[in-house]
């Protein structure tokens, strides 16, 4: 069961490129379409917390969720604005550099060393990217960069989380995250004006983004890594790019060539590694298997 809520947050966190284009060429603008998605999966997560009878975070522990919320408001704002400018696949494997921009940034910072895993990482990354990149940036450079900011701001958002793991609820936690997230959205869609669906297919596709792409993703993830685990919920969400690429050839017609395909899955295997290797590091450390995971966007 943890298997399958795991692959099913995957599903959901990969079909959401492919639900924003949809919204997109319906007439909704970037800011309505997450306005729209936070709201609407706030309420849902809110609800679920308040079912459970779960408190919401207090004290350092909130003042960290308003930050994490306005990273992932950030992080969703470069994510789904790079949709405009390159390719669903291009852009969900960019993101998914965040694992050893996290590893980077925890030893900068000296929260956790950088060892050999973390080196080999860098280089398969690296490597990867660049075939990924090689030959497919005409035109699409904006894209590029803005999928970068986004796994920058999700590398920022994974720093902060980890300082609270375990001291508050994580649905309350993810709630008060897509509150602030809403928050910040509600005000810039009030300030520059809403463009509502005008659709009904548009307005499913926004209806998906914020249900089956961000609170059933996010529930089903949390309730998976319970029952499976950090190190076999890491591994099992590198579904999600593969999902995003296989919806984009399959209903928007991207052709990626086999260069991107290939630096695609040295990305993957590279995200793979260190979270096992971390992961294991971490065991080995503190003597338990309870590390907290966190899902992509």
């Amino acid at each position: 069961m943890g298997i399958l809520l795991i692959l099913l947050s995957a599903v959901g966190f990969g079909s959401m490129a492919l639900l924003a284009t949809v919204a997109y060429e319906g007439g909704v603008d970037t800011a309505t379409l997450l306005m729209l998605r936070f709201v609407i999966a706030a309420v849902l997560l809110g609800s679920l917390m308040c079912a459970r009878g779960v408190r919401a975070p207090r004290g350092r522990a909130l003042a960290n969720c308003v930050g994490m919320g306005l990273a992932y408001a950030m992080m969703a704002w470069a994510y789904f604005s790079a949709l405009h400018y390159a390719p669903s696949a291009t852009v969900a494997l960019v993101l998914y550099v965040y694992p050893i921009l996290v590893a980077l940034a925890a030893a900068a910072l000296r929260m956790d060393r950088f060892g050999l895993a973390e080196s080999v990482s860098l280089v398969v990354s690296s490597t990867g990217l660049c075939l990924v990149l090689g030959g497919a940036l005409d035109g699409a450079m904006p894209g590029f960069l803005l999928a970068l900011v986004s796994a920058l701001c999700y590398s920022a958002y994974i720093l902060m989380g980890s300082r609270h793991v375990g001291e508050v609820d994580a649905i309350a936690s993810s709630a008060t995250v897509l509150t602030v997230a809403a928050a910040c959205y509600l005000l810039l869609t009030l300030w520059q004006g809403p463009h509502w669906p005008p659709q009904p297919r548009a307005w499913m596709a926004t209806v998906g983004v914020a249900i089956l792409g961000t609170a059933v993703a996010i529930a089903a993830f949390i309730a998976g890594l319970k029952r499976v685990g950090p190190t076999l919920a890491a591994v099992l969400s590198t579904l999600e790019p593969v999902v995003t690429v296989g919806l984009g050839v399959w209903f928007l017609g991207e052709q990626p060539t086999w260069a991107a395909c290939v630096g695609g899955g040295l990305i993957l295997v590279a995200a793979i590694g260190l979270a096992v290797a971390r992961n294991r590091r971490a065991a080995t450390r503190r003597g338990t298997h309870t590390d907290a995971v966190t899902p992509p966007a």
